[in-house]
């Protein structure tokens, strides 16, 4: 009874359960229903316009959209069905359409896009029996296998194409087309593609002319480069024949190392009659330069070939030319008895050779100097007292350059004068100082010299670089402007070319300094200067306390003519001379009786007080002071000297 209670019970739970959820259904809204279709069927052409629909039942007020696939533009509607258009698809394999309901997905549809036969890049080349056309394959590399393209030439049975065997042209297709070498060639050629696939045929129509398809292609095999002093040849090996032997020759020429020199050459040529293919052009003048030389070729009013490349490493040849020498360009150094010539350097494109050197020698031959320096030669146990030419030239492995330069050296021990001598140089403004020449006559200004820094020597430069100069009025010159560590020199330029030439400025001062012996001279002079300074000045203190005593007169002075002729001044007296205090006179007594008890020896002072004499009216103009100091100009009778008072 137990068992058959407990299936009971399990029938009545299922029934239950299934009469509940029939219940939920009928209350429960119908779901949407989503449909989409292709306009024209699951295959379409590029090139046409495509149209997808989607139509929902039950979606009303519910947004519905259409998209491609992996895109995010849409077509969206809210009245249940909405149509998608895409205007000349792209070639796909499979092309998948997205429908959506308040942005879920629903239904998709999926099509195939057939290639639309468009060739823009058809191409022929005529060769000896057959043209040879080419063009790019149209389809999606998964039609590859059923799209079939064919070539037909005017009228005649077309012609099957194939894949190209190069790698690097996979997606190129090759045409064969035969034709008749002995006929004359039309100005024109009619040709005519076909293009088969799954959704059907298409066909194209084109046209070309006879220049255009007259390409002078470079064989595949290597060519032979023959290189000769003036000019460089390629060859190939099998007979060429052209209908027409004129033809056009481009060549560019690349510098290894400088991109800036570039050159561009078209030459025209005539085809050599022979059993090579054979093409020639001239080298590039630079001697011992590897350039990168790529060159292509084509007949009149054709279509050029290909870029052939290659390198080329000109043949080396003489120096294009010698160093050109600095103005004023040598510095003597009479102690060490050495000279010094400066110049311009070659570039690296003038040398044309290696082993570059340069030779420096005197215009007699007894001296030569050859220095591996880029700037300058040396010369030494060089004779000042001699004039003498220096010459130098460009060598390298081939030989020297054709032409030299020269240098006037003068006499230099007879023109000690126009020498100039460096001062000082202030690194904070960057100003240089030096000490002008002696000699003015023919004097023109100054040439200022200066250099990259070079780390031997303070009168040479770098290799790397060269010398800069300018014209200056004055002995100075701020470098404020220049960049970098410089080395500096200076000349004294003159109109006659008689010069001692450069001077460099060494870190230290150059300015002479005076002998001992005249240092010596000149503080005597000014000791004795001084010391006659300070006597007059005591000579004029100790006149300026000058008295003179004048005894009274009874009598009153009468104008007394004079000698000589002369206007009388009367003395001034300054006031003060009336009005001094009591004076103490000290006198010596001889022998004077005793005084008292004690007598008092002949050598002792007595101090006397005495009365200072009284001022003397002034009732009679004429009446001589008693006194006269040195500030009267002129006394009555008076030369300008004191005399003494008459005897009585």
């Amino acid at each position: 009874m137990g068992r058959r209670k407990w299936m009971s019970r399990l029938v009545l739970l299922t029934l239950l359960a299934t009469l509940i959820a029939h219940a939920l259904a009928e209350d429960a809204p119908n779901e949407p229903k989503c449909e989409m279709q292709s306009l024209y069927g699951q295959s379409w052409r590029s090139g046409t316009v495509g149209v997808v629909t989607c139509k929902c039942e039950g979606g009303e007020g519910k947004k519905i959209a259409v998209r491609r696939q992996g895109t995010i533009a849409s077509t969206d509607s809210y009245n249940g069905t909405v149509t998608h258009r895409d205007a000349n698809p792209a070639n796909e394999w499979d092309r998948r359409y997205e429908c959506l309901l308040d942005g879920v997905i629903q239904i998709y549809i999926s099509v195939q896009v057939y290639a639309l036969l468009n060739v823009t890049d058809f191409e022929c080349r005529e060769e000896t029996y057959h043209l040879r056309c080419t063009f790019s394959r149209m389809e999606n590399g998964n039609f590859e296998n059923t799209t079939q393209y064919q070539l037909a030439l005017g009228t005649a049975r077309p012609v099957d194409c194939r894949k190209s065997e190069d790698e690097r042209r996979r997606r190129k297709m090759e045409c064969s087309v035969p034709i008749d070498p002995n006929s004359r060639a039309p100005e024109w050629r009619d040709f005519l593609l076909i293009m088969r696939d799954d959704l059907g045929n298409q066909t194209q129509e084109l046209r070309r002319s006879q220049a255009d398809m007259q390409l002078l292609e470079w064989p595949k095999a290597k060519p032979k480069i023959i290189q000769g002093p003036n000019r460089t040849c390629l060859e190939w090996n099998g007979p060429i024949i052209y209908p027409i032997p004129n033809f056009e020759l481009n060549v560019v020429f690349r510098h290894s190392k400088l991109p800036s020199l570039l050159r561009n050459v078209t030459v025209h040529r005539r085809l050599d009659v022979s059993s090579f293919d054979k093409v020639c052009f001239e080298n590039p003048p630079e001697g011992n330069q590897l350039f990168y030389v790529s060159s292509r070729r084509r007949l009149p009013r054709s279509r050029w070939s290909k870029w052939f490349e290659f390198e080329l490493t000109t043949n080396a040849s003489l120096p294009v030319r010698p160093p050109k020498f600095v103005a004023n360009g040598f510095s003597h150094y009479p102690a060490k008895r050495e000279l010094k010539v400066y110049w311009e350097p070659l570039s690296e494109l003038e040398f044309n050779g290696d082993e570059q050197t340069y030779v420096a020698s005197t215009s007699n031959g007894t001296r030569v100097a050859t220095t591996k320096d880029r700037m300058y030669a040396l010369f030494t146990d060089w004779d000042d007292t001699q004039p003498a030419t220096v010459s130098v030239v460009s060598s390298n492995v081939v030989g020297p350059s054709l032409e030299s330069s020269q240098l006037e050296v003068p006499r230099l021990s007879a023109i000690r004068d126009r020498q100039i001598y460096m001062e000082s140089y202030d690194k904070t403004t960057f100003k240089l100082n030096w000490q002008g020449p002696e000699e003015h006559v023919n004097f023109t200004g100054y040439m200022v010299y200066w250099c990259t820094l070079s780390s031997k020597v303070h009168d040479a430069c770098d290799e790397n670089s060269s010398i800069e100069t300018t014209f200056a009025r004055e002995p100075s010159y701020n470098f404020s402007g220049i960049q970098g560590v410089i080395r500096m020199a200076v000349a004294a330029n003159y109109s006659d070319g008689l010069t001692t030439g450069m001077r460099w400025w060494s870190g230290d001062s150059e300015v002479p300094e005076r002998p001992k012996v005249l240092r010596y001279v000149e503080g005597i002079i000014s000791l004795l200067v001084l010391g006659v300074v300070v006597v007059a000045i005591w000579k004029l203190r100790k006149m300026a306390d000058i008295r003179v005593d004048v005894p009274e007169l009874d009598e009153v002075p009468t104008e007394t003519s004079c000698v000589y002729n002369s206007r009388h001044y009367p003395a001034t007296v300054p006031p003060e001379k009336f009005y001094t205090p009591v004076r103490i006179r000290v006198t010596f007594a001889e022998e004077e009786p005793m005084r008292g008890s004690e007598p008092m020896r002949g050598s002792d002072i007595e101090l006397q007080e005495l009365p200072s004499p009284q001022p003397v009216p002034q009732a009679n103009q004429n009446v001589t002071n008693q006194y006269v100091d040195m500030s009267t100009m002129s006394a009555p009778c008076g030369d300008g000297y004191i005399k003494p008072p008459p005897v009585r």
